[in-house]
């Protein structure tokens, strides 16, 4: 029996191909309706640092992984480590009991400093900042200074010697931006509204050199100058 081809049921043909070819560009153009999400993988570095006045041995952890080699004790600094990079949930543990994490997202090929430091109650938290590590001004040194100190009566300024302020008004928790001095000039660091002061010698800094000054202490009278150098 000879079959006849009917517009209906051609209608009926073509409607089901373009629906089979709908869902196929779904499916295949779906990434693509969610642009930014892809997340970018890779490594960073981090160097991590135990800021507290009173903590024990310190071990730094990202995403429940152990990443410091060596147990970090009070006042101490780790070597870089690479790290992979993306957002992580970042926490120490203090002689083996964990602490509270909070989260940071690591951007591959950047580098970092992470600080364990505890507030006026003993409540820890890691804070973590991105280093600087470019060239420094010709003939210069390149510095930053960050107030790691909870019990200080006030926010810190730094003035070179002669008065000339670079830093005002640092709060607890705070970084400065990096800035350049020339080597053998004296920093002062004090306390707003005291007569807690301490100065950093010249002689410390050396052309092309890249710091980090990290202040802590128990109160005014302890406060303490910290240095770290890069490179």
């Amino acid at each position: 029996m000879k079959t006849i081809s009917t517009p209906v049921n051609r209608t009926s043909f073509y409607l089901g191909l373009l629906f089979f070819a709908t869902v196929l560009c779904l499916f295949s153009c779906k990434k693509d309706d969610t642009p930014g999400t892809d997340e970018v993988k890779g490594e960073a570095k981090v160097k991590m640092i135990n800021a507290s006045n009173k903590s024990g041995q310190v071990d730094f952890y990202l995403d429940d992984t152990k990443i410091n080699v060596v147990t970090v004790n009070a006042g101490q600094a780790s070597d870089y480590v690479k790290v992979q990079s993306g957002v992580k949930s970042t926490y120490v543990a203090i002689d083996g009991v964990a602490d509270t994490p909070t989260s940071f997202n690591f951007v591959p090929t950047l580098s970092y400093t992470s600080f364990y430091v505890e507030d006026k109650t003993g409540k820890g938290e890691v804070l973590t900042f991105e280093d600087n590590l470019g060239a420094t001004d010709a003939g210069k040194a390149k510095v930053r200074i960050i107030n790691l100190g909870p019990s200080f009566s006030n926010a810190l300024n730094v003035n070179l010697a002669g008065g000339v302020l670079l830093v005002n008004s640092l709060p607890f928790k705070g970084a400065s931006g990096y800035f350049s001095i020339e080597p053998d000039v004296d920093l002062n660091i004090s306390v707003l509204g005291s007569s807690a002061n301490k100065t950093i010698a010249g002689s410390e800094f050396e052309a092309g050199k890249i710091y980090t000054i990290w202040i802590n202490g128990a109160s005014n009278a302890t406060l303490k100058i910290n240095k770290v150098i890069y490179n």
